[in-house]
């Protein structure tokens, strides 16, 4: 493999995200972002390439169907991209949130760039929608708090420019993190090499959360069904109960 040694622990870092990919997305052309050029592109290949899921089938009309509670999340103490104290609470306002859990340097195809793309799409959609967007929140929450910091999360707001109600937060790890990854029984783990140490990526499913005013989950989105239409559809179907 060209490239120096941590181009090489990069991409065997990256190779070892491709082992627990089991997708791929059909057609599409590898896209590394700059920070990653230079690495192997066939190793990127599996977990770095550009899309988002789309349905083979008409969705269901919005408010045709019910969403039932999944479970219920308590509060949970959050840093805003002030560097401030908050919380969950806080953050969704007693509306209807989407809350997806994420790391920004995540290079997994099928990982975080997904969620950022459909929660910008649907923050686009809701703009264009005031009566709605002012019942919403999306909120991007980090699990990786020593390299995300409310900083960090600031330039992502400013990257993503929200033009609905959408909040980006982080925390300040240990304890105060996993109490919140545990009460959304969302798995997350650092990607080691042989020798122990972090590669710098994490091993994580892809969840997005539909949570209703009074916290509780109505909806959970992984690989397979994360589709901004299928968001939106449950969305209005979840404003429209609870009028």
């Amino acid at each position: 493999m060209r490239g120096d040694g941590a181009t090489r622990r990069l991409a065997s870092s990256l190779a070892l995200v491709a082992a627990f990919a089991s997708v791929r997305i059909a057609g599409a052309e590898p896209a590394a972002p700059e920070r990653l050029q230079g690495a192997d592109r066939a190793a990127l290949a599996p977990t770095y390439a550009p899309g988002v899921f789309v349905p083979e089938y008409t969705p269901p009309a919005a408010g045709s169907y019910a969403l039932p509670v999944i479970a219920t999340v308590d509060d949970h103490p959050l840093l805003d991209v002030d560097g401030r104290e908050t919380t969950l609470f806080a953050l969704t306002a007693e509306r209807i949130a989407v809350v997806a859990f994420v790391y920004t340097t995540c290079v997994e195809a099928l990982g975080c760039p997904v969620s950022h793309a459909v929660l910008y799409r649907l923050d686009r959609t809701l703009a264009d929608d005031p009566a709605l967007a002012a019942r919403v929140r999306l909120v991007t929450l980090s699990f990786d708090a020593d390299r995300d910091t409310p900083e960090r999360m600031a330039a992502e707001r400013r990257r993503y420019d929200p033009r609905a109600d959408w909040r980006f937060a982080t925390t300040r790890g240990g304890a105060e993190l996993q109490a919140l990854l545990d009460d959304f029984d969302q798995p997350v783990a650092k990607l080691r090499f042989e020798d122990g140490t972090w590669s710098g990526l994490f091993r994580h499913v892809l969840k997005v959360f539909l949570l209703d005013p009074r916290h509780r989950v109505r909806a959970i989105y992984s690989t397979g069904f994360l589709n901004q239409e299928l968001v939106l559809n449950d969305v209005k179907t979840l404003a429209a109960a609870t009028d």
